[in-house]
């Protein structure tokens, strides 16, 4: 009967401490991304390595998807494949502000110089063979399992994503119900936490705070917009 009960299952009896320890004490168990912000990569030892999760907390209209453009158009140029995720802003509005990063022209000025614009991108995409995919979800309909479904057959398409961008996380709802909001928004950080270390990639997203969390020293739960 022991026997019986006991096929298939998995044997991992864990390992002993000093298993192949010389082997992984010369691993880099960490390689960050950088995100091209000094300050920033300073705090962080590099930026953020795979596995883990940068959250950005700020209001309404402060620059969240635009510092999330700058996040994904620095891991790019540094030849990581970079998916930036977003809901409500405009494909193309995306498009210029990843122009701008690229060619240092303002928003205002890239339709008045659009022949030095086009030379720049076309000598800057004969660069590159890393992939930048920018791709919108609709907003408060799409669940982290129908984005982890996208991003896998990303890779079974041959596109590995090294840093995923996604803005923002509460635009993204619960597949499960719950009591109260606040369980529901826990799940589905915990839902992107996981998807991240699975798919083993760096995870950026963005909450909307509201203004008390401009210029706090220590962001808690009270900042964020209910």
């Amino acid at each position: 009967m022991k026997r019986a009960v006991s096929v298939g299952e998995h044997k991992d009896n864990g390992i002993n401490l000093f298993d192949n320890i010389m082997d992984v004490l010369s691993d880099d168990f960490r390689n960050p991304i950088p995100t091209g912000i000094k300050g920033l990569d300073n705090l962080m030892e590099g930026g953020l390595a795979k596995g883990e999760l940068g959250v950005i907390l700020a209001p309404f209209g402060v620059g969240k998807t635009t510092l999330i453009t700058r996040l994904a158009h620095t891991a790019w140029e540094l030849n990581y494949n970079v998916v930036q995720i977003f809901f409500e802003d405009n494909t193309k509005v995306i498009q210029k502000k990843h122009t701008t990063c690229m060619t240092g022209i303002a928003l205002n000025d890239l339709n008045g110089r659009a022949s030095e614009v086009e030379e720049m991108i076309n000598k800057k995409q004969s660069e590159r063979s890393n992939h930048l995919i920018l791709k919108k979800f609709k907003s408060s309909t799409t669940t982290m399992q129908q984005i982890e479904q996208y991003l896998r057959k990303l890779i079974s398409d041959g596109i590995r994503p090294d840093i995923i961008l996604l803005d923002y996380i509460d635009c993204v709802v619960t597949s499960r119900q719950y009591k109260d909001e606040y369980s529901g928004e826990g799940d589905i950080m915990r839902a992107f936490e996981t998807m991240i270390s699975e798919l083993n990639v760096v995870g950026w997203t963005a909450v909307q705070g509201n203004r008390s969390s401009i210029g706090a020293d220590i962001v808690d739960a009270d900042f964020i917009n209910q």
